[in-house]
């Protein structure tokens, strides 16, 4: 269950878009929310009573008007780390990177504080802020992506369904390959089936699927078949070798998001 919510604010607008998805699911889970704005003192330096000013008066217009203020100074990739796992954050919401990089989303800020999260990280995007009825989750058989799936059925309201999409990933050449096919069928059912006997019961629904082919293509698909308000995604590649690694996968999708992205590791 989410308990705690903290939200890093960087005063942009991606940043309330973020805040205001993080005080409807605060509203939603009864969970407390944080607000944290890292005055970055590799730039120049502002006054932190004037930046504590400026998220007050944001704080109503985004229906967040309870969060508590946290104002620190620092690396904000180092300091958000800090902050969500002194404060034991259950989950970490970001808005869209939204300084213009020629690597897209490596190197950001956002790709720093994904790679360390001590929490499942909810990159905010949409403006909509109704709760999530439908949640697309690409699950295969790691830990970090049944980890996402469960962090985000946390997420969804009772009468909303979470769709879990596993890939049986073969070259679209190559055609269908009945019997491995077959095979995968059943590693999935019983994956699906012991994850459900871990989630809460809550109203929403668990729906899932199979397809063959490769990754990115089936995932896309379904994007534009289902047309999600939630992605979730496990946050290392399948092989998970190494915590400093992302999937393909979630950078690909993490660096042009079609809906808002939860990522776990």
């Amino acid at each position: 269950m989410v308990q705690h919510i903290l939200v890093a604010h960087d005063l942009s607008p991606e940043a309330d878009l973020a805040l205001r998805r993080a005080a409807q699911l605060a509203q939603q889970s009864g969970a407390r929310l944080s607000v944290l704005h890292v005055i970055d003192n590799r730039e120049e330096p502002r006054d932190e009573a004037a930046v504590r000013s400026e998220l007050q008066t944001r704080l109503p217009a985004t229906a967040a008007a309870t969060a508590q203020l946290w104002i620190r100074q620092g690396h904000p990739a180092e300091e958000v780390l800090t902050q969500a796992q002194g404060l034991e954050a259950d989950l970490l919401v970001l808005g869209r990177h939204h300084r213009q990089s020629s690597l897209g989303f490596a190197g950001t800020t956002l790709e720093r504080i994904l790679l360390s999260s001590p929490a499942p990280l909810l990159l905010a995007i949409h403006p909509a802020i109704e709760p999530y009825t439908c949640a697309l989750a690409a699950l295969d058989f790691s830990p970090s992506a049944n980890r996402a799936l469960q962090a985000a059925w946390q997420l969804m309201p009772a009468d909303s369904e979470l769709h879990a999409l596993h890939i049986h990933e073969v070259a679209e050449v190559h055609g269908p390959d009945a019997e491995a096919l077959s095979l995968q069928h059943e590693l999935f059912e019983q994956l699906i089936e012991d994850i459900e006997s871990t989630l809460p019961v809550s109203g929403a629904t668990l729906s899932y699927s199979l397809h063959q082919g490769e990754r990115s293509n089936c995932l896309e698909a379904a994007i534009g078949e289902l047309h999600p308000q939630l992605l979730a995604l496990g946050g290392h590649s399948r092989g998970e070798i190494s915590s400093a690694l992302l999937g393909s996968l979630t950078r690909q999708f993490l660096d042009e998001p079609p809906c808002d992205v939860l990522v776990a590791r």
